[in-house]
């Protein structure tokens, strides 16, 4: 069984995210341990830990915070590159679709007026394909009819961005 060196932080890292409650809960007590005053601990008769004992609870406070600190930072790091990536790819999309052909387009508002909002399409069609490859419409599911010449009639229905942005602008699907 070989064990590559990524695999081992990448676990390293998810288990870190796992204990964050945990791990939320060392910093508080090592920080209790340092910071209450000394009657509060002489009370609880832990005013007297050796030096190393203190060292060690030192040590573990930093750690614990400079762990929960890079795990707060990364996750926010990694939801500002999510968002910031959606919007450049609904960008593009949105360009894409106002290069749409005439009849491409027609498809588009077809399926977004339609009641179900779904449409029956040609799936060897230039237009489905397009449409399809190119994130503006999906197929739920495998059901198909067979249509002149054997044709493969499948059902597709529009994307979430494109309802979103047909909901939000409408006036660019006129």
């Amino acid at each position: 069984m070989s064990v590559s060196f990524d695999n081992l932080v990448e676990k390293t890292f998810d288990n870190f995210k796992k204990i964050t409650p945990a791990l939320a809960a060392v910093a508080i007590l090592s920080g209790l341990l340092i910071f209450l005053p000394e009657s509060v601990l002489a009370k609880m008769n832990l005013n007297e830990l050796p030096v190393l004992w203190n060292r060690i609870i030192g040590i573990i406070f930093l750690l614990s915070i400079a762990l929960i600190a890079t795990i707060v930072i990364f996750s926010v790091i990694s939801d500002i590159s999510t968002r910031r990536r959606n919007k450049r790819i609904r960008e593009n999309l949105k360009k894409k679709l106002l290069t749409l052909s005439p009849r491409q387009k027609a498809i588009v508002l077809q399926v977004l007026r339609s009641e179900d909002k779904t449409i029956s399409l040609d799936k060897t069609s230039g237009d489905t394909i397009y449409l399809v490859n190119n994130l503006f419409l999906h197929m739920p599911e495998q059901v198909f009819t067979l249509g002149w010449n054997n044709a493969m009639i499948l059902t597709y229905v529009p994307q979430p961005w494109l309802l979103e942005l047909y909901n939000e602008e409408p006036e660019l699907f006129k």
